[in-house]
């Protein structure tokens, strides 16, 4: 028979978090998707296929890189304070938080893609 005091293990798991968990991790890559399919589909209406140009498009790049960067305090910030209460939840919010920082650079690559490699 297991005891209430057993120490706790670590272990990664992205399912069986609470809200606020999926809330603060995937928020930020859900929004930064969307801006970044704005952004592409806007490209596309005025200039069709041809992303030759598309580095060029001025400081909607750096406002995505802040946005990351924003991301990554908001979720360092969640998880501290998840830490310091020692919240139950405490791994799953921890694996989940990699995962949508891992989103958000997926959507970042994409966009870099368009830039450098077409």
């Amino acid at each position: 028979m297991q005891t209430a005091n057993h120490p706790h293990h670590f272990h990664l798991e992205l399912r069986h978090a609470t809200v606020p968990t999926y809330v603060t991790s995937y928020l930020f890559p859900i929004l930064l998707l969307a801006y970044e399919a704005w952004r592409v589909g806007h490209w596309i209406f005025d200039y069709g296929m041809n992303f030759e140009n598309f580095r060029y498009m001025g400081y909607e790049f750096l406002l995505m890189l802040v946005f990351v960067g924003l991301q990554i305090f908001v979720e360092i910030v969640f998880l501290a304070c998840a830490a310091v209460t020692r919240h139950p939840d405490l791994e799953h919010r921890v694996a989940n938080v990699l995962a949508g920082i891992a989103c958000s650079f997926v959507v970042i690559g994409f966009d870099l893609a368009l830039q450098y490699a077409l």
